[in-house]
């Protein structure tokens, strides 16, 4: 269903003030999400008002979640008409802007298939209480931006999963959550990620929109890479340096040079031999989250690291 159909214009025309009145809340009762009424009303707002990345808890998802609302606008939703999502992160992200706290979802109220036999909803309620603990224990404060994108991409999880669960329980939102929460322990207790399969260990190191310089959450993941790298001297580093896809493709090439660059350059501050570490960069190709084009995915503007 095309978002601008006769349809949708006819509907959003009427009741408007009923429509408005719905935005005052992210979340019906359960298991009903947004409203594909209230999308062309919400998502737009959400996105003029979002604030840049890199500010505190608050603001952090509220440009996250704007980002959650774009992603799923561009991901193919549109064409099932599932818009009523699209509005529900929409509206999560304008209560952030409000200044509230907007809690991680409550896959209860998602309608996330076989918990017999494989436990699905058993797995995402145990990854949401160590959501919270890693939140409640100083994830927002001391860490805003890796606690928000957990926080995100755990709900991407919920949403994905319950739209196709074949794909996306193991999906490119289940593996953005699983390294960003990862990153955030990392950060909060200052212990090395865990293996990766084949002995290697896997970093991000975010960045900005547009940004190669670091923020305090990226100084903190390189930091833990330096350490874990000083521990053994005898791994590589791998470097690929990474953009969304907004922009050209020569400007994010340089751009995504210009970061693993960054990283490189902390890494020699730290300690780490450049003759260790192989740095590649890769503009927009290969993105962590494919997305359209003119998306900002904040997940593909980073630098992977892989130790080995």
């Amino acid at each position: 269903m095309s978002r601008r159909n006769t349809l949708l214009s006819g509907a959003a025309a009427i009741g408007s003030a009923l429509l408005l009145a719905s935005c005052s809340n992210w979340s019906y009762q359960p298991p009903i999400h947004g409203n594909f009424m209230t999308e062309p009303l919400n998502h737009p707002k959400v996105d003029a008002g979002a604030p840049p990345a890199g500010g505190n808890f608050i603001q952090q998802t509220s440009h996250d979640y704007a980002g959650l609302a774009d992603l799923l606008a561009h991901s193919g939703h549109q064409m099932s008409g599932d818009w009523a999502d699209v509005d529900y992160f929409a509206r999560k992200g304008l209560a952030a802007q409000s200044g509230q706290i907007v809690p991680p979802e409550d896959n209860s109220n998602w309608a996330i298939p076989l918990e017999v036999p494989y436990g699905f909803r058993t797995q995402m309620a145990a990854q949401r209480v160590r959501l919270v603990n890693d939140l409640d224990r100083g994830g927002r404060d001391r860490f805003p931006g890796l606690a928000s994108r957990a926080q995100v991409a755990y709900d991407c999880w919920l949403e994905r999963t319950e739209g196709d669960w074949v794909k996306e329980f193991d999906g490119a939102c289940h593996k953005d959550y699983v390294t960003s929460i990862t990153a955030l322990e990392t950060a909060l207790d200052g212990r090395p990620v865990a293996a990766a399969p084949g002995g290697a260990h896997e970093y991000n190191v975010y960045f900005e929109f547009d940004r190669s310089n670091l923020t305090p959450e990226g100084r903190q993941v390189v930091d833990s890479v330096a350490a874990a790298a000083k521990a053994n001297p005898s791994i590589k580093l791998r470097l690929v340096g990474k953009a969304d896809l907004t922009g050209t493709d020569p400007y994010n090439m340089s751009l995504s040079h210009r970061r693993a660059d960054t990283v490189k350059a902390i890494l020699r501050a730290d300690g780490i031999d450049p003759a260790r570490v192989d740095e590649s960069w890769v503009g927009l190709r290969q993105p962590p989250v494919p997305t359209a084009q003119g998306v900002r995915e904040p997940r593909n503007r980073v630098v992977e690291v892989t130790l080995q």
